[in-house]
């Protein structure tokens, strides 16, 4: 081969790895860390380019329940506040597309890959959402979750995530209770999750906002008119959040009163597989 043709061989291949090369990143579970609507991200990337990258932290509690998971392959699990999608996923050129069957695809921007960080743009308009931002663009925030799964179902697992569906007429005193006990698998996973991490900085009691109170020693429940609104939400309407919240008092009510000599996380995830029991005897 001539070496003028060598040459623009060679410079083939170097376009295709460099100038085409896809934005790709690893399988795993990625916890979102921060998001931007698409006017505040136009704003301080004005003000400085550091301001947007894709290893920015928040700390807002919306983020502490918020993640994307990529596993076996082409399986994914991406929950945004109370958006849940599942399915299959691909990496098409620079954009992920995700299928779920039952809600439709979405295809997400990846705008930045850095190691353990990815930063992703989405318009999540076509899906319902009483948390989310539906009305523009959404740059959102993600960091390699490098926690061992010690335990299943893990807080990145659909199935301990189905609360985030949100009603869409009054339900049965049954779906209710189901929709509540769901809740408090999650929560056992997400303090399981936690204890597993062996860091604490990553997490906050806020990020569950639920009628529950978490504590050193123990948990209890909230009065009813402290219980937060966003937690309410999860229910078609007020009266069906009612109805929830009396069945996590009869499972305070009736459930063990075990003691146990530990402290900290470990006894908050104790109390509410005590807690989970005696709800799920009473389903």
């Amino acid at each position: 081969m001539k070496p003028l043709l060598l040459l623009l061989f060679a410079f083939s291949l170097f376009s295709c790895t460099f100038f085409g090369k896809k934005k790709e990143f690893p399988e795993g579970n990625y916890q979102m860390i921060f998001g931007y609507s698409n006017e505040e991200y136009r704003k301080l990337k004005s003000e400085s380019s550091q301001n947007v990258e894709a290893d920015v932290y928040g700390n807002d509690p919306t983020i502490y329940r918020s993640f994307l998971s990529l596993h076996d392959k082409d399986q994914f699990v991406l929950a945004i506040d109370d958006i849940l999608l599942f399915g299959k996923y691909r990496f098409n050129g620079d954009r992920l597309a995700l299928t779920d069957e039952k809600k439709g695809s979405i295809a997400l921007d990846i705008v930045k890959v850095k190691k353990d960080f990815i930063q992703l743009r989405g318009d999540f308009s076509q899906f319902n959402s009483a948390r989310v931002p539906t009305t523009e663009r959404l740059y959102l925030n993600f960091a390699l979750d490098k926690t061992p799964i010690r335990e299943t179902p893990s807080k990145f697992d659909s199935q301990v995530n189905l609360w985030r569906n949100a009603p869409v007429r009054t339900e049965s005193e049954k779906e209710i209770r189901a929709r509540a006990l769901n809740f408090v698998d999650y929560s056992i996973a997400y303090f399981q999750h936690i204890s597993s991490s062996g860091t604490h900085h990553d997490y906050r009691m806020d990020g569950i906002e639920s009628p529950i109170i978490y504590a050193e020693n123990g948990i209890v429940l909230k009065a009813w008119t402290d219980v937060p609104e966003s937690w309410k939400e999860l229910f078609y309407n007020e009266q069906n959040a009612l109805i929830a919240y009396r069945y996590l008092f009869d499972g305070f009510k009736y459930g063990s009163k075990e003691e146990y000599h530990v402290t900290g996380l470990l006894l908050i995830t104790f109390y509410l597989k005590n807690l989970r029991n005696s709800l799920a005897a009473h389903l």
